[in-house]
C-alpha cells in the first residue's frame, strides 16, 4: 500500500489550500460575570421567546437567548441581614446576632401553567419568591410572616436543594416537589402548594417522614423528573442499616396523585447495559463513609422500565409477603426507622391500592440494588454534569467535568470533546433547548450556548464518517457533511451516510481503465488521446463503486517519480508508477536509464540488478584546489544491520529504528533507537519433532520477493514453509518447519532463485519435550496459586509459544522447569496437565492437579496493634487454609474524612500500602494461619486503616471477618528497671514480683503476648496494664545467655521483655542472696557489754521482717487480683446500665428498661403521638420554652427537675448534636442568672434541669474514656479498698472495720480473730453447668458472720463472673461437712444463738468452732427466705432483740435510722480528735492504698494522651462565656471547670463504683471511697485549707498530698487551655458517632411517655408561655402540642 500513502503525500499542499479557505474561527454566544457566582439556569418554557434566566450569588439575570446571550435584566438579592438561628422576619430586636449573609441561589423553577419563575435563596431560612417570567424584576408574591412549613430551601449554601414543578392529574392544582439536604429536621422530601394557600407550605400536602436521626442520614439530593404517573428523586444518602455505613445512590418514586407518601419506595442504585427510555447518570468514586466525590467517574445507563419493575416488585414484596422471597431472605423493608413493618395483605391489595393506602406499609425500600455496568469511565476528571438527546433512536450523553471540558458521548464512548473554561468545572444545569439543536453550557462565571453538532467542519466524506458524531452524516449527492434534515433527498435510502454507523463507507474506486501515469510521461489513456502533463489533472472517465456505478465522472491519476516517492532504492523501485532508481545520484525518476551511473529498474518491468547490488558509496570531489570532499552515503548497500556494523567506523554508521522500519543511517541522523546488537540470524533454535515451528531467518541477499526462495529453504535438513505475508526483501524470511520424525540438530539452509545460496552459523534442533512431575498436587479453584511443572528440554520452541491451558498460564521457563500460576476453575476436582509446544502437546501422565474448594476466612483477631514494628500475631481462622501457598497481610493508609478533599489527595500521595514480606505468615493447620502484623509509619496516626488478608488470589477484609476495625495504636514504652541509674544493676529479692513501668502497654497487647525474660530464664508475665507490666521471675538467678567470660555487670543476665517485633532491654538483674555472717572474735568479746543494744537491733530487724512479710503478704494478694483482673477482664457495665444508673439513680426501674404502659387498643395512636412529641422537641424554641415553663413552677422539685433532665436525655439521645446546642443555650442562660448573683456558686448543686443536663452529657461523652483509661486504674483501688478492708474484722450490724480510711466508719475495739482457709465444695449445678462437684479454697475470719463468709466465698469462687451473674447469697446455704459428724447447715441466727437480755449475737465461725481447713459446701436452697434482707440491711432491731456482731451499737455512736443513704455523706463531716493509735491504723491503711489512688489520680488528670474531646470543647465554652460576660477572675473560671467536670462527673464515679462496674458494693468500702473523692474534690479548689486537730480526717491522713494533687489539677486546665480548640464540626462528628455506637442501646418511647407527664401536669402552662411568644405561634408550636395531646391522652382540644 505504499503507492496510496504517497498519493495522500502529493496532495497534501492541495488539501491544505483548501482547508484554509474553508474554515473559519467559531464564535458562540456567552455572558460572563466576575463579581458573582453562577449556581442555576433554566429556559423560557416558549422556545419562540428564548429568554434565558440565570441565578447567582446575590444576583438574578434575564438573557436573551436569541440575540447573543445579551443582557436584558439585573436582579440583586442580596446580600442582607441574616443568622442562620433567626427566623424571618429578620430584625435587629430579635436576631441581634444577625451579620450581612450572601444569598446563594438554591432553587430556580419555571411554572409553564402560570408563566412564573420560582427563586428561592438560601437566607431567610431559605424563602421562595414568584416572579413574572417576562421580567424578573417583578415580585408575584412573597411571604409575607412565613411559617416553618414554608421554609423551602436549605439555609446552608453547601447543603443540596433540588425541586420539580408539575401540575397534579386531574385537576387545575399545581405542586412543587421539593428535595433537601439535612439542616434544622425539615423534611428530606415534601410536597408544596404553588396554586392554592398557603403558598410553599406542605401543609396539607405530604412531606417524608424521618422517625429516626435525619442528621445520620445526610441526603444529597441529585435531580428530580416526572414520568408517566409518578416523580422520581435521585439522592445519595448514608446507608446508616449497613456496617461501613458508607453512602449509596438511591432513586426513589412516590406517585404523583399520593398525598401522603403511602407509595414511597426508595432502592439503592449501583454503577458497576438499554433499549426505550433510559436513565443517563454520571457516578464518581468515594473514599468510606464521606460524601466527597474522587476524579473517577463513570456513565451508566439505567432502563426506566427495568427501574419500575424494581420498585414494583419491592412494593409488592412489602405488601404482601413481609418483604421476604421464598419466605426466608429479607428484600424489602421499612426505612427511616418508622413504626411500622412490611405485612402480608391479600394479593388483590396490589391490584386496589397500586399507591397505597393508610394501612399498607410505608415508606419501602429494597436492600437489593439496581445494578447497570458503567458504558465509559474515566479518571482524568471528576464528571459534573450530564444532558441527554436522543438522534436516529440513539442516545447521546453530553458529559461535563471539573476540568471545564464537555465531552460528547454515544453512551458507548467519547466521539468528540469541547473545552469550555479551563479548570472551571461545568455546573449539572446543562440544558438543551426545545428543539435539541443547542446546548446551554453554564460554568462558575460563564454561560455559554453551542450547537449540538458542527459538521460543516468536515470537509470531506472521511472526516465525516471518521467523526463519528450521532448527529452527522454524508449527503452523498451534495458532496457535504450535514444533519439528515439539512440533507435534501437524506430520507431517502443511501443518500445520507450517518457518520455514527461503523458500517458506512464513502463512495471507493473498484475498477479503473487505466492503471497509472507518471506526470511529464506521454501516455495513450483514452481514445488513443494522449496528453502531457506537469500537474496534478481530472479528465472524464469511468468508475465503478460498491453500489452505484456513475457515468461521466472520470479521474486521471498523475504521479511525480521524483517528489511523489520516497527516496529511497526500495520504495522507488517497488512502486507501481514504473520508476526506476539512480544509484549515484540517489534519485528516484521515471527516465528509463540514469544521466551517469547505476540504474535499478523498476521491479514490475525487469529485474536485472538489486537494490542492495554492492555499489561503491564513496563520492568524493574537489570545491577548489585546496578543498577535498569526500560524501559518503551508510543506506548504500547495507539494507540489513549486519552489513552497516561492517562499515568503516569512521563513517559513523549505525542501524537506526525499531522492528518495524530500520535502516542504515549516519549516527546524528538516527532519530529512532540506535541498535548496537542485530537481531539473531536464527530464532528460535528449537522446536518439537513434529514441527509446525515458527523460525525466523534474519541475514541479507535472501531474494527480491518470496517467489524467489519459497521452496528452498530447509532447517536441519527438514522443510520449512515460507510464510508470504511476513516476507521481508532480502533480510528475512518466516517459515514454519515441518516434522522431523525424530530429534536431529542441523543448520538452516537458504536457496535464492537466481541467485546463491547460505547457510547459518548456528545449529536448530528438533526436540521431544517431556513432563515428569508437578508440585503441588492441589490448590483452591479459585486459582493463583504457584504450580512448578518439571520435566526436560521444557525450552523447546520460542518462550511465546509455549502455550498454557485452563489450569495455568506461564511465568517462567527453564530447561528443567516451568513456573506458573493456576487459573480459576467453576469446579472442584481433577484436572490433567498438558503443555503446548507450537503445535505439539504434552500430558502429564500419571499425575493431575486436584482443585479444592477456596479457603474462607470466618475470624481474625486481634484487632489492634503497634506502630513501626509491627510484628503482632493475628489469628486467622477460617477453613481450608492449609492449601494457601502465600498468606499475606496488606495495610492500607487513607487520610481521615475530616480533611478537606485537597488535602487528603496531598496526604493519599504520600501514603503507601504496606504488604508484611519480611516475616514469614506460618499456615499452622487448615483452620489456622498466623499472620504477624506489617510495621508502618506515624502516617498512620489518625489515618482511615484498611486490613485485607491476601490469601493467593482471593481478598478478604479485616473489618468484615473480624467483626470491627483494625487500628494501629502508638508504640508502647518501657522504662528501666533500676529508674535511678540504669547503669547499675536492679536487686531482686526472691519470691517477690518484679514491677516494669511504661506507657501504652496494653493498647495493643495481651498479657499472654509478651515475653519476659531475664537472661536465659523466663519471668512469667502475670499483669499487663495500661501502665505496668507484672511478671513472676524464676527462683534461682538465671544464667546469662551467652557462653563468654565477663566480668562485673556484664556477668549479671539480662532483662529483656519481646512485644510483637518491639525488644527492649531494661537493665541488668542481680538477686539478693542472703548469705550466713559470722560474728569476729572481737566481736564476741563485746556480746555480754551491747546484749541490749543487738536486742534491739534484732527487735527492729524482726519487726523489719514482719512488716517486709506483711506486705509481701498484702502486695502478692494484689498481684493475684491484678492476675485474675487480666483473666477475666473488668467487670464494666455495658452502656445502656451504665446510663440508667447515671441518669435515674435510685429508681428500681428506670424508663430505658421498662415498656409503654398504655392499652393495646390505644398503643399505635400513643406511638404515633410520641413520636410528634419526639418531633415538637427537635423545636429548640419548644424546647427551651417547656423548661423554662416547667422550672417557674413551685410544685417543680428539684427531684422532678433531675428526672426530666435525664428524660430529655434519652429522648435526645439520638440526637446528641442537638442536644448540646440546647445545653450550650440553657448553659448561656444559667450564666447570665448566675453572673447577676455570685458566679462563683454556678453548677455547684445539681438545683436547675441544664445541670443534670450536664451531669448526664459528660457521663456519655467520658463513658469510652472511662473504660479504655479511667476504668482499670479506678477498678484497681476498688478491688485493693475491698481486699484490704476485708483482711480484717468488719462489723455486719454497725459497718465498721478495722481498716478503713474514715474515722466514723472505724472499729475501735480490738477484737481477736484468726483467718481460716476453707476447701469450699460447689454444687455442680452452680459451677458453670460442670457434671462433678468443684473444691476450692477460700479464705474467711473466723468472726465473720455466716454470711459474710457466703459472701466471700462467691466472691473468692466465681472470681471469673461479674457480680450479677453469680449466685444471689441468699439463694445458697452454707454446710460445714464435718466427716463423721455429718452435715451442718450454718446460719446467721438459730437456735444455738447467743442471747444476753435485749441482745442477741450474730453466729460466727467461732460461734460453731469450725476449725482451719474445714469442708465447707454452698448448696441451693429450696426455698428463699422472706424476706431476703441480711442484717448489714436493717437498723439492728427485730422484735425488741437486738443483734449485735462485733461491738453493741451502744458501745460505739448510735446508728442513724437509715444508715445506708446517710453513710456516705458522713464521709466528710468534721470529727473529734481522734486517738493516736486509730491514727496511725488509718495511715497504714491510706499507704496500703496510697498507689493505687495516684494511679488513679494521674488517669484522670493526665495529658500525656489526648484529652476527651468533650472535656476541651466544654471547657473552652466556659471560657468563651467568661469573656462573653465580663468575667476575668481565674478562680471564679477555675470553679466553674472544677463543678462541671470533677464535681458534676468524676466524685459521681467515685463514690458510686456500682455506675460503671457490675460489683456489690456495701458500707465499708464506700465509706472508703467517700474520703477518697472528697481529697480529689479539695484537690480542685484553688482555696488552702489550714489543718488543726478538729480538720477532717481526709484532710489530715493526705495533708502531705493534696499540695501535690492540687498542681497536677492546675497542670491539667493549662494543658487542656493550651491545646488546640476543638470545632464545632468535629464535636458534632464525634457526637454523630455517639449517637450511632448507642442508638440500639436507648428506647425513647418510655421517656417521652414520662415526659409527657409532665406536660400535661403543667399543660395550661406550657401552652399560655406558647401563645404569649410571637415566633411560637408563627410557627404554630401550641397547636403541634394539642395535637399530641388528643393522640396521647385523647385530651379533648379546641383544635
Amino acid at each position: 500500500m505504499l503507492h496510496g500513502k504517497t498519493l495522500s503525500f502529493c496532495l497534501v499542499v492541495f488539501v491544505l489550500l483548501f482547508i484554509l479557505a474553508s474554515v473559519h474561527a467559531h464564535s458562540y454566544p456567552k455572558f460572563s460575570r466576575n463579581d458573582t457566582e453562577f449556581q442555576h439556569l433554566v429556559l423560557h418554557p416558549n422556545p419562540a421567546v428564548g429568554t434565558v434566566y440565570l441565578g447567582a450569588r446575590n444576583h438574578l439575570f434575564q438573557l436573551d437567548g436569541l440575540d447573543g446571550l445579551r443582557l436584558e435584566q439585573e436582579e440583586t438579592t442580596g446580600p442582607v441581614s441574616d443568622n442562620k438561628e433567626c427566623l424571618p422576619p429578620v430584625i435587629e430586636s430579635n436576631c441581634p446576632q444577625a451579620r450581612r449573609t450572601s444569598n446563594h441561589n438554591k432553587l430556580l423553577l419555571v411554572d409553564p401553567k402560570a408563566l412564573e419563575l420560582i427563586t428561592c435563596g438560601s437566607v431567610y431560612q431559605g424563602l421562595c419568591q414568584k416572579r413574572s417570567l417576562g421580567s424578573i424584576k417583578e415580585v408575584l408574591f412573597s411571604t409575607e410572616s412565613p411559617v416553618d412549613t414554608q421554609y423551602v430551601a436549605a439555609n446552608d449554601p453547601s447543603v443540596s436543594t433540588i425541586g420539580l414543578v408539575v401540575r397534579v392529574p386531574g385537576g387545575e392544582r399545581t405542586v412543587m416537589y421539593v428535595g433537601r439536604g439535612y439542616t434544622a429536621n425539615h423534611p428530606p422530601i415534601s410536597t408544596r402548594h404553588l396554586s392554592s394557600k398557603p403558598i410553599f407550605s406542605y401543609e396539607e400536602t405530604a412531606k417524608l417522614v424521618i422517625a429516626g436521626r435525619l442528621s445520620e442520614y445526610d441526603h444529597n439530593f441529585v435531580t428530580a423528573f416526572t414520568r408517566h404517573s409518578y416523580v422520581y428523586f435521585l439522592f445519595y444518602r448514608r446507608d446508616i442499616r449497613s456496617v461501613s455505613r458508607d453512602y449509596r445512590t438511591y432513586m426513589a418514586r412516590v406517585c404523583l396523585e399520593d398525598t401522603s407518601y403511602y407509595s414511597y419506595v426508595e432502592i439503592p442504585l449501583v454503577c458497576t447495559g438499554q433499549q426505550g427510555e433510559n436513565l443517563l447518570g454520571v457516578f464518581s468514586t468515594r473514599t468510606g463513609s464521606t460524601n466527597s466525590p474522587l476524579d473517577s467517574s463513570a456513565l451508566c445507563v439505567f432502563p426506566l422500565d427495568e427501574l419500575d419493575k424494581h420498585i414494583d416488585s419491592t412494593r409488592d414484596l412489602c405488601y404482601t409477603q413481609n418483604g421476604l422471597v421464598d419466605g426466608r431472605e429479607e428484600v424489602a423493608y421499612i426505612e427511616y426507622e418508622v413504626k411500622s413493618s412490611c405485612a402480608s395483605l391479600p394479593l388483590n391489595t396490589l391490584n386496589a391500592y397500586p399507591c397505597g393506602s393508610d394501612h399498607t406499609p410505608s415508606p419501602m425500600a429494597s436492600k437489593i440494588p439496581l445494578e447497570a455496568k458503567a458504558v465509559w469511565q474515566t479518571s482524568a476528571a471528576r464528571l459534573t454534569a450530564v444532558a441527554v438527546s436522543v438522534r436516529e433512536g440513539h442516545s447521546i450523553a453530553f458529559l461535563g467535568d471539573a476540568k471545564g471540558i464537555l465531552h460528547k458521548n454515544g453512551a458507548v464512548e467519547v466521539y468528540a470533546n469541547s473545552t469550555i473554561q479551563p479548570n472551571s468545572p461545568i455546573h449539572s444545569d446543562l440544558l438543551l433547548d426545545d428543539q435539541g439543536s443547542h446546548i446551554y453550557i453554564m460554568t462558575k462565571n460563564t454561560v455559554k450556548k453551542r450547537p449540538v453538532a458542527e459538521c460543516g467542519d468536515h470537509l470531506d466524506c472521511l472526516s465525516c464518517l471518521s467523526a463519528r458524531d450521532p448527529y452527522c452524516g454524508w449527503c452523498v449527492l451534495e458532496g457535504r457533511c450535514g444533519q439528515r434534515w439539512e440533507c435534501q433527498r437524506g430520507s431517502l435510502q443511501g443518500q445520507w451516510l450517518w457518520s455514527f454507523n461503523q458500517t458506512q463507507q464513502c463512495l471507493s474506486i473498484q475498477r479503473l481503465s487505466l492503471y497509472n501515469i507518471s506526470r511529464g510521461e506521454k501516455a495513450d489513456v483514452i481514445q488513443r488521446s494522449s496528453y502531457k502533463s506537469h500537474a496534478p489533472h481530472f479528465r472524464v472517465f469511468t468508475m465503478r463503486f460498491n453500489r452505484f456505478a456513475l457515468f461521466g465522472v472520470e479521474i486521471l491519476i498523475l504521479i511525480s517519480c521524483s517528489t511523489c516517492i520516497p527516496a529511497r532504492c526500495q520504495g522507488c523501485v517497488s512502486s507501481r508508477w514504473g520508476c526506476n532508481w539512480c544509484i549515484h545520484e540517489h534519485v528516484c525518476t521515471h527516465k528509463h536509464t540514469c544521466s551517469q551511473g547505476v540504474t535499478v529498474h523498476n521491479r514490475h518491468v525487469s529485474h536485472p540488478l538489486l537494490c542492495n547490488h554492492p555499489i561503491n558509496p564513496i563520492l568524493s570531489f574537489s570545491l577548489s584546489s585546496i578543498v577535498s570532499v569526500t560524501l559518503f552515503n551508510c543506506s548504500v548497500g547495507r539494507s540489513d544491520c549486519s552489513r552497516c556494523r561492517t562499515a568503516d567506523p569512521k563513517y559513523g554508521c549505525v542501524w537506526c529504528g525499531g522492528a518495524s522500519s530500520s535502516s542504515c543511517v549516519y549516527r546524528d541522523s538516527c532519530a529512532d533507537e540506535i541498535k548496537h546488537t542485530c537481531p539473531a540470524p536464527l530464532d528460535p533454535l528449537s522446536g518439537p519433532i513434529e514441527g509446525g515451528t515458527v523460525v525466523t531467518i534474519s541475514g541479507s541477499n535472501l531474494g527480491q520477493r518470496a517467489e524467489d526462495i519459497e521452496s528452498s529453504v530447509t532447517v536441519a535438513n527438514v522443510p520449512c514453509t515460507v510464510i508470504h505475508s511476513r516476507y521481508e526483501v532480502s533480510s528475512r524470511i518466516v517459515c514454519e518447519t515441518a516434522s522431523s520424525g525424530g530429534e536431529i540438530t542441523g543448520n538452516a539452509f537458504v536457496k535464492v532463485r537466481g541467485g546463491g545460496d547460505g547457510q547459518s552459523a548456528q545449529m536448530f534442533s528438533f526436540q521431544n519435550p517431556v513432563l515428569s512431575s508437578i508440585f503441588p498436587l492441589r490448590g483452591p479453584k479459585a486459582g493463583g496459586s504457584s504450580l512448578t511443572i518439571r520435566g526436560r528440554k521444557l525450552r523447546t520452541g520460542h518462550p511465546s509459544e509455549v502455550g498454557a491451558t485452563d489450569v495455568f498460564y506461564e511465568l517462567n521457563i527453564q530447561e528443567d522447569q516451568i513456573k506458573c500460576l493456576t487459573r480459576g476453575s467453576n469446579r472442584t476436582g481433577e484436572h490433567s496437565i498438558m503443555v503446548r509446544f507450537g503445535g505439539a502437546e504434552r500430558h502429564l501422565q500419571g499425575l493431575v492437579y486436584h482443585y479444592t474448594p477456596n479457603p474462607n476466612i470466618t475470624r481474625a483477631a486481634p484487632s489492634k496493634s503497634f506502630l513501626r514494628y509491627g510484628g503482632r500475631i493475628i489469628k486467622v481462622e477460617g477453613h481450608n487454609l492449609d492449601v494457601v501457598q502465600e498468606p499475606k497481610m496488606r495495610v492500607t493508609l487513607s487520610p481521615p474524612d475530616a480533611l478537606p478533599p485537597r488535602r487528603r489527595r496531598s496526604i493519599r500521595k504520600k501514603m503507601k500500602d504496606h504488604l508484611n514480606r519480611g516475616q514469614k505468615h506460618r499456615v499452622h493447620n487448615s483452620t489456622l494461619i498466623l499472620c504477624p502484623t506489617p510495621a508502618v509509619g506515624s502516617e498512620a496516626k489518625g489515618a482511615r486503616v484498611k486490613v485485607h488478608f491476601l490469601l493467593d488470589s482471593l481478598h478478604f477484609d479485616f473489618s468484615i471477618v473480624g467483626g470491627e476495625t483494625f487500628s494501629y495504636e502508638p508504640n508502647p514504652k518501657l522504662f528501666a528497671l533500676n529508674t535511678n541509674d540504669p547503669n547499675k544493676p536492679y536487686h531482686h529479692k526472691p519470691g517477690s514480683i518484679i514491677s516494669v513501668e511504661g506507657e501504652n502497654l496494653d493498647l495493643a497487647m495481651y498479657k499472654h503476648e509478651v515475653e519476659a525474660r531475664i537472661g536465659g530464664g523466663l519471668c512469667v508475665v502475670k499483669t499487663l496494664t495500661h501502665n505496668h507490666l507484672y511478671c513472676e521471675p524464676t527462683a534461682q538467678q538465671p544464667s546469662i545467655t551467652t557462653n563468654r567470660k565477663h566480668d562485673g555487670m556484664e556477668s549479671l543476665p539480662e532483662f529483656t521483655v519481646k512485644m510483637g517485633n518491639l525488644n527492649f532491654s531494661l537493665g541488668r538483674v542481680q538477686y539478693d542472696i542472703q548469705a550466713q555472717s559470722t560474728f569476729p572474735l572481737e566481736a564476741q568479746v563485746g556480746v555480754g557489754v551491747g546484749a541490749s543494744i543487738v536486742a534491739l537491733i534484732v527487735l527492729i530487724i524482726v519487726l523489719i521482717y514482719r512488716k517486709y512479710r506483711s506486705s509481701l503478704k498484702t502486695w502478692r494478694p494484689m498481684m493475684d487480683m491484678s492476675s485474675d483482673l487480666v483473666g477475666s477482664g473488668i467487670p464494666f457495665l455495658d452502656y445502656r446500665a451504665f446510663a440508667e444508673r447515671i441518669f435515674f439513680p435510685g429508681h428500681q426501674e428506670s424508663p430505658l428498661r421498662r415498656d409503654l404502659d398504655v392499652p393495646e387498643s390505644r398503643r399505635q395512636t400513643v406511638e404515633q403521638g410520641l413520636v410528634q412529641l419526639s418531633n415538637l422537641l427537635n423545636s429548640k424554641l419548644f424546647l427551651t420554652k417547656f423548661i423554662h415553663t416547667l422550672e417557674a413552677q413551685r410544685t417543680f422539685s428539684p427531684r422532678d427537675r433531675a428526672y426530666v433532665a435525664s428524660l430529655l436525655t434519652v429522648a435526645l439521645h439520638g440526637k446528641l448534636e442537638y442536644f448540646t446546642d440546647i445545653l450550650k443555650t440553657l448553659l448561656n442562660d444559667l450564666v447570665e442568672q448566675y453572673v447577676a448573683k455570685n458566679p462563683k456558686l454556678m453548677l455547684r448543686r445539681t438545683e436547675s434541669v441544664v445541670e443534670k443536663l450536664l451531669t448526664n452529657w459528660m457521663s456519655i461523652c467520658l463513658y469510652t474514656f472511662l473504660r479504655e483509661s479511667a476504668g482499670e486504674s479506678f477498678y484497681m483501688l476498688f478491688r485493693a479498698i475491698k481486699h484490704q478492708v476485708d483482711k480484717g474484722p468488719v462489723d455486719a450490724v454497725t459497718g465498721k472495720a478495722k481498716y478503713t480510711l474514715n474515722d466514723n466508719r472505724l472499729l475501735r475495739e480490738d477484737v481477736e480473730y484468726r483467718t481460716l482457709t476453707l476447701n469450699v465444695v460447689i454444687p455442680a449445678a452452680t459451677a458453670s453447668g460442670g457434671a462433678t462437684n468443684q473444691t476450692v479454697p477460700a479464705k474467711v475470719l473466723d468472726c465473720d458472720t455466716i454470711t459474710q463468709v457466703k459472701e466471700k466465698v462467691l466472691e473468692q469462687s466465681w472470681k471469673g463472673m461479674s457480680f450479677s451473674q453469680r449466685p444471689h447469697v441468699d439463694s445458697l446455704h452454707l454446710e460445714w461437712r464435718a466427716g463423721v459428724a455429718g452435715h451442718l447447715i450454718l446460719s446467721d441466727e438459730d437456735l444455738t444463738s447467743v442471747v444476753q437480755g435485749s441482745w442477741k449475737r450474730l453466729n460466727t465461725l467461732q460461734h460453731y468452732k469450725v476449725p482451719d481447713g474445714a469442708t465447707v459446701a454452698l448448696v441451693p436452697r429450696t426455698v428463699l427466705p422472706f424476706p431476703t434482707e441480711t442484717p448489714m440491711l436493717d437498723d439492728g432491731e427485730e422484735g425488741g432483740v437486738r443483734l449485735w456482731h462485733l461491738v453493741k451499737a451502744s458501745d460505739e455512736s448510735e446508728l442513724p435510722k437509715h444508715r445506708r443513704g446517710s453513710m456516705r455523706e458522713k464521709g466528710g463531716e468534721r470529727a473529734k480528735a481522734i486517738p493516736e493509735i486509730y491514727l496511725t491504723r488509718l495511715l497504714s491503711m491510706k499507704g496500703t492504698l496510697q498507689k493505687f489512688v495516684d494511679d488513679l489520680f494521674t488517669a484522670i488528670l493526665s495529658t500525656s494522651r489526648p484529652v476527651p474531646l468533650a472535656v476541651k470543647y466544654f471547657f473552652d465554652l466556659l471560657d468563651e462565656q467568661a469573656l462573653q460576660h465580663g468575667i476575668t477572675d481565674p478562680e471564679t473560671i477555675h470553679i466553674w471547670k472544677t463543678n462541671s467536670l470533677p464535681l458534676r462527673f468524676w466524685i459521681n464515679i467515685l463514690k458510686n463504683p456500682q455506675f460503671i462496674f457490675d460489683v456489690q458494693t456495701s458500707d465499708h468500702v464506700d465509706a472508703v471511697l467517700s474520703v477518697i473523692a472528697q481529697t480529689f474534690m479539695d484537690s480542685c479548689t484553688i482555696a488552702d485549707h489550714k489543718l488543726g486537730r478538729d480538720s477532717p480526717i481526709n484532710k489530715l491522713l493526705y495533708a502531705r498530698d493534696i499540695p501535690r494533687y492540687k498542681q497536677m489539677v492546675e497542670r491539667y486546665y493549662a494543658d487542656i487551655k493550651q491545646t488546640i480548640s476543638a470545632s464545632d464540626q468535629e464535636m458534632n462528628s464525634a457526637l454523630a458517632e455517639l449517637s450511632r455506637n448507642y442508638a440500639a442501646e436507648v428506647n425513647c418511647h418510655v421517656a417521652l411517655h414520662e415526659l409527657y407527664k409532665y406536660i400535661n401536669k403543667y399543660y395550661d402552662q406550657i401552652i399560655t408561655a406558647l401563645e404569649e411568644d410571637a415566633t411560637a405561634q408563627k410557627m404554630q408550636l401550641g397547636y403541634r402540642l394539642q395535637q399530641i395531646a388528643a393522640a396521647v391522652e385523647n385530651k379533648v382540644t379546641d383544635l
